[in-house]
């Protein structure tokens, strides 16, 4: 059943509204200026409404208003005008915060305001409604009423996107589409309250593109990212109702945390300053200078670290923010202690917990509620934490993907009892082994939501932190997740075509949004079977006949769809369609046909004609990402997108993509044919039957794998546990016919690289032949014991598949069922390859 609510709909021919909403809501926006019950001219009419917010409120109320006033002038011309006082004989907009905005609590006093229990004690939650004759000469008020700061500025920066303007309207050149009149329809209040309480992103890797970008063209008073960037980030943020921030953190860029207007300005647009996995206490230690001020190692340095940290905490006490527990090496290496002394290594974390949190609580303010800390067990931390550390109830458990988007590990049914919770965080762009992805965002929406709605599932609910490098161009990425994280329960299985569709026609328009959203859909499922930065030789060479063959066809496809839709999309909208739609299509399409090509060479195939198509491929790359940099919104962005070489060893692990051209003379792998070539695959989702008990079953997950349809056991929680003989657990079934007695072979399974929930549980499934007893079935590499450097895993990423080979017993002659069923939560099945062909139908 389709669980995502529309983002925003297409415009109503009958009535021309604009961002209408499902149903269920209760606030439209219109370009036809109404009167009556319900309806408020926002522009039209009696001329501009007002915006009354209150001095003595949070100052994020005012900021959101400004950019309120600010988007209506973008659609209308027309300016609100901000105060503090309803205006006589004007339309009235009201927002604040319930308790500090002296008008709300007039008309919550009077009993004019419904469902304020539905904000009242709650985190950023917001009831938004109608109000007739609020005040003396005011026909009617819109009245935004929030729990908290950013309660009261989300429903603004909400009705901002109603009326047109996108949140990417600065960051991707979104156009605004120009009205001469605007009104708001509000029938029942809306309430809205987040589910996941901290929702953000890491601004990370940041050298290759919004370094040089600032430092060369948007703030090079800066020297590189600094306020002014920051600024443009958080307003991106607010619209987005993402809240917390992990900031750029390379050696390259300043530290944040030391450029006080930083600081000041995260404030000022309600954003909850934190700091990655490697940055305790908020502070980035890459600026550490051992020579002056001793080695990063609080066994023998305690004094020196200690007081940096109690800087920190005293200069950065009273404002909201999220304080990272722990200690690290500096900048993301190991923790310097002696190798292989756990014990050592338990007292000494326990040691540095237990002095932060005596900073915290000694200069840190509860004004926002309890103190908010994180504890991210990452690479080497992890096994620390599992070796029995003591952490505090109260922080909040970090779990982490294994930088590929397939999360290492989540809360066993004790860890769930934690008052801290616990989160995740997930990289969309990640720098480092076995290669780099930081060019472009090829990881489609539904790996998104099969690895983070079963982190839902299984409790991970306080804080999810988003790795997104430079921004961009993962615009798409960051936006799904942005809507995701507000609403876990809203987004379902087939979330990813409404949403493409959705973001397709704010962003390009109605009439190309079926066409783009096709375009997008096959982009991630090019881009789940390779990354263009994980695109090699050797790769490309140990692939089977046909399938390189349909890849090739596939890159060329993509190619000719994106330019033919290009030449489509209207010259206002081309901008925001290239940055975040046409350049990362052309890059996957491109990248992909020049190791296809070099692969026909290195086999033989016309070697001329390949180093031809090789070399027009390139030459069109590098065209493209000079007018990235150059042409695109008259060069805005130039610096932001690096070229084809980002180092001069182009097979290095940091560089953007290992060209064939870099290869050594006879690299690659040797020429042999593929242990599986030949054989017949069907994508699990064609099961011939499925079985179901409940609410578990394998749900066919749109637009995740290689066939853009992989099944994931549904939910993902802990009672999606069966055991290895249970007929009755959810099973897919199907049917193979022996031509022959004794007709047999391997079973082939490729599983997605999921690892189990939790250590001490497995990731398994049962394989078994007509009515014969069960094969356990383990996901190769699920266990959690072998990181991303282990060869089961190295491929697996990259391919995002693992295979399993089970052997089959022979068959008798005629028709037989093979079945997989369910016994462990988090198996997600793309497809399989059966010992005999499924019978026609």
């Amino acid at each position: 059943m389709m669980k995502l609510k529309p983002l925003r709909t297409a415009i109503l021919a009958a009535c021309t509204s604009l961002a209408v909403l499902p149903a269920a809501h209760a606030v439209e926006v219109t370009e036809i200026a109404r009167s009556g019950p319900g309806s408020l001219n926002l522009v039209g009419g009696a001329g501009v409404a007002a915006v009354a917010v209150d001095a003595h409120d949070d100052p994020l109320v005012g900021v959101a208003a400004r950019l309120f006033a600010d988007d209506v002038e973008r659609v209308t011309g027309r300016r609100p005008v901000i105060g503090a006082k309803a205006v006589r004989g004007r339309p009235l907009i009201v927002a604040g915060t319930l308790g500090h905005n002296g008008l709300i609590d007039e008309l919550a006093a009077r009993g004019r305001l419904k469902d304020l229990d539905k904000v009242r004690g709650r985190w950023e939650a917001t009831v938004s409604q109608m109000v007739e004759r609020p005040f003396p000469g005011v026909e009617r008020a819109f009245v935004i009423v929030g729990s908290d700061r950013r309660g009261a500025a989300y429903g603004l920066t909400q009705l901002s996107e109603r009326i047109g303007v996108s949140p990417w309207y600065w960051w991707a050149d979104a156009p605004v589409r120009r009205r001469t009149a605007l009104a708001i329809r509000s029938g029942t209040p809306e309430a809205t309250a987040p589910e996941v309480k901290y929702r953000g992103i890491f601004v990370n890797d940041e050298d290759w593109g919004m370094h040089a970008w600032a430092k060369q063209t948007f703030e090079p008073e800066a020297g590189g990212i600094g306020p002014k960037t920051y600024e443009k980030i958080f307003e991106l943020m607010l619209r987005l109702r993402l809240n917390t921030i992990w900031p750029a953190m390379h050696e390259v860029s300043r530290e944040f945390h030391a450029v006080r207007e930083n600081v000041v300005l995260a404030d000022k647009y309600g954003i909850v300053a934190g700091a990655s996995h490697c940055e305790p206490m908020l502070y980035n230690n890459v600026k550490w200078n051992q020579k002056t001020r001793g080695p990063w190692n609080y066994l023998t340095n305690r004094d020196a670290i200690y007081k940096t940290w109690e800087e920190q905490a005293t200069t950065r006490g009273g404002m909201e923010g999220m304080w990272t527990l722990g200690i690290r090496g500096i900048h993301d290496q190991g923790m310097q202690t002696p190798p292989g002394d756990m014990p050592g290594k338990l007292k000494l974390m326990g040691d540095v917990i237990r002095d932060q949190r005596s900073l915290i609580q000694r200069h840190v303010t509860t004004k926002w509620g309890p103190v908010a800390q994180a504890f991210v067990p990452y690479k080497e931390v992890l096994p620390i934490y599992d070796a029995g550390l003591a952490l505090p109830d109260d922080v909040t458990l970090v779990w982490t993907d294994d930088n590929f988007g397939y999360i290492r590990r989540l809360s066993s049914p004790d860890e769930r009892k934690r008052a801290g919770g616990a989160g995740v965080y997930w990289h969309l762009s990640y720098y480092g082994g076995p290669h780099s992805y930081l060019w472009i965002n090829s990881t489609a929406p539904a790996l998104l939501w099969e690895e983070l709605h079963k982190a839902w599932d299984n409790d991970a609910r306080t804080m999810w932190m988003l790795n997104v490098g430079d921004l961009k161009p993962m615009e798409i990425g960051v936006d799904y997740f942005a809507r995701f994280a507000w609403s876990p329960t809203a987004f379902g299985p087939d979330s990813q075509p409404a949403f493409l569709r959705s973001f397709a026609a704010e962003h390009v328009g109605d009439a190309l949004a079926p066409a783009v959203a096709d375009l997008l859909t096959e982009f991630y499922r090019l881009g789940t079977i390779r990354k263009p930065e994980l695109m090699v030789r050797a790769w490309a060479l140990s692939l089977p006949r046909e399938e390189a063959a349909e890849l090739g066809r596939s890159y060329a496809r993509l190619l000719e769809q994106e330019a033919t839709l290009a030449a489509k999309v209207p010259a206002d909208r081309r901008d925001a369609y290239v940055e975040m739609i046409g350049f990362p299509a052309r890059v996957l399409g491109a990248t992909g046909a020049i190791f296809m090509a070099d692969r026909a060479a290195r086999l033989g195939d016309d070697p001329a004609a390949q180093a031809a198509e090789i070399a027009r491929q390139r030459a069109f790359l590098e065209r493209e990402v000079d007018a990235y940099n150059h042409t695109v919104a008259n060069g805005k962005w130039k610096g932001m997108m690096p070229g084809l070489v980002t180092a001069d060893n182009l097979m290095a692990w940091n560089s953007q993509v290992r060209w064939p051209w870099g290869e050594p003379a006879g690299g690659g792998a040797p020429v042999a044919r593929p242990v599986d070539e030949g054989r017949v695959w069907r994508a699990a989702a064609d099961a011939d039957r499925q079985s179901a008990l409940g609410g578990a079953r394998w749900t066919p997950v749109a637009g995740l794998g290689r066939t853009g349809r992989a099944v994931a056991l549904t939910p993902a929680g802990l009672e999606s546990s069966w055991a290895v003989t249970d007929d009755k657990a959810p099973a897919l079934a199907f049917d193979v016919l022996a031509a022959a007695p004794g007709a047999g072979g391997d079973v082939l399974i490729d599983f997605m690289p999921t690892f189990r929930i939790y250590p001490g549980r497995k990731l398994r499934v049962g394989v078994s032949v007509d009515d014969g007893a069960p094969l356990v079935v383990d996901v190769p590499g699920s266990s959690g014991q072998e990181d991303e450097s282990g060869a089961i895993r190295r491929e697996g990423v990259q391919n995002n598949v693992v295979r399993a080979r089970v052997a089959m017993p022979a068959l008798a002659a005629g028709p037989h069922v093979v079945t997989i069923r369910a016994i462990d939560p988090g198996v997600v099945i793309d497809r399989v390859a059966l010992p005999a062909p499924a019978p026609s139908r």
